[in-house]
């Protein structure tokens, strides 16, 4: 199942974090001292940040327990346990195990055409004017090889608990101004 990333988040390997962080999952979850920025899935978790500096800290911080993170003590990116990633510009290197999908308004998506045919808009999809983005694993995109078409149902997402997508930060000014004036630059 693919999380949700929005603003700045601390993306990981579930598996990774059972095997490798010192204490297991459940000292992992201890140490996490505000769950409510924690999504969880079968095989990812994120972490939401209010800043990079705060998301950075935080790498260090694991990297420090024994998950292997990429520029601090690792040095092949396919081997990296967590990455920092932006909602706006993706993740901080590309990895094998990561694909990171834009999900917005499309033509061709079941929820726009059940909304036409049923005049309402269906609750079950990310609706046309709900922009989100997602990181799903090279394994889930495999199972779902029709994701740019058919687009991912509100129940094949994780979402933070109560989430809302007007309220969410997709809908905040500073975000929505990155996405819009993002430079085409890597960065």
């Amino acid at each position: 199942m693919p999380v949700l990333i929005e603003g700045v988040c601390v993306l990981l390997k579930k598996g990774s974090v059972i095997e490798r962080y010192q204490g297991g999952y459940s000292q992992f979850l201890f140490d996490l001292h505000d769950q409510s920025k924690l999504i969880e899935s079968n095989d990812l978790l994120s972490i939401s940040f209010n800043n990079h500096q705060e998301a950075r800290g935080y790498l260090q911080f694991i990297a420090e327990r024994g998950l292997k993170i990429m520029l601090i003590n690792e040095d092949n990116p396919q081997n990296a346990d967590a990455l920092l990633v932006d909602q706006v510009f993706g993740p901080s290197f590309r990895v094998y195990w990561l694909d990171f999908i834009h999900l917005g308004a499309n033509p061709h998506s079941k929820a726009r055409q059940s909304s036409k045919k049923q005049g309402s808009k269906t609750k079950n999809k990310v609706g046309d004017d709900e922009h989100i983005v997602i990181a799903a694993t090279d394994r889930e995109m495999d199972e779902k090889e029709e994701v740019r078409l058919m687009a991912w149902g509100k129940d094949e997402i994780a979402f933070p608990k109560d989430w809302e997508f007007k309220t969410s930060k997709s809908m905040d000014l500073e975000f929505m101004r990155m996405a819009e004036n993002r430079s085409k630059l890597t960065h």
